[in-house]
């Protein structure tokens, strides 16, 4: 029977985005990894979703993770923090949306669109217009890249966004934020008090836009290799 990998780095998209967008990135990042996948259904909720991936990480069997989260996949990513403990490995977010314990995606937004956004999820859906997709989430990317991610982008459940997260505490690892100071999608004062809600949080900077691991990949490369030198990752 083969011995479990040490750690496993875990790859969580961001709303509506595919796993390929971490293609660079994890092509310059040696330690064992995986994107996780999960269900679009729109009567999924939040609570489901983090099982759906704890299914995922079983399936691999590491004896640590570490968790690399992107935008609405901080959500995804500080649950599935909580459920692992001491299986946690090392938390890494990259322009992450952060909610406080027990808090929600919507209730990170600014006064009135935390009031607003839950009605206009409900009527809207969660996909964007192409233009707005590509004003904002694409700011910084060609045009040819801008149209894949407008092609594949995919609605998320609205739960993802509504459902509250666990008060509890998020377990003691190392933990980083990787703040995009190009960012149209998430600003970078944004960024930067979610990243307070991480314990003893590092904070490093790359100077692209919200898709960074498409525009900047050398840059997240390099961020992410510098946070696994001390960490046991064999």
């Amino acid at each position: 029977m083969s011995t479990p990998p040490r750690s496993v780095i875990i790859y969580i998209s961001g709303a509506g985005l595919s796993s390929a967008i971490w293609d660079g990135v994890r092509a310059k990042v040696t330690v064992k990894d995986a994107a996780l996948t999960h269900t679009r259904d729109n009567t999924a909720s939040l609570e489901s979703i983090v099982q759906e991936a704890l299914a995922q990480l079983d399936a691999i069997q590491a004896r640590q993770y570490v968790l690399v989260a992107h935008s609405l996949g901080g959500v995804l990513g500080v649950e599935l923090a909580r459920k692992l403990g001491n299986k946690l490995g090392g938390f890494i977010a990259v322009s992450a949306t952060v909610p406080a314990p027990g808090k929600s995606f919507v209730s990170t937004l600014p006064f009135p669109q935390r009031l607003l956004m839950p009605i206009i999820l409900k009527l809207a859906g969660t996909k964007p217009p192409a233009s707005a997709i590509r004003k904002t989430l694409c700011s910084d990317l060609t045009d040819a890249q801008a149209d894949t991610i407008i092609k594949t982008f995919t609605p998320e459940p609205r739960k993802l966004y509504v459902d509250k997260t666990s008060s509890d505490k998020l377990p003691p690892t190392k933990y980083a934020y990787i703040r995009t100071l190009n960012d149209k999608q998430v600003p970078p004062q944004l960024q930067s008090s979610m990243a307070q809600l991480l314990p003893d949080v590092i904070i490093t900077d790359i100077a692209g836009g919200h898709l960074s691991m498409v525009s900047h990949p050398d840059e997240l490369a390099n961020s992410i290799n510098s946070f696994l030198t001390d960490l046991p990752v064999s």
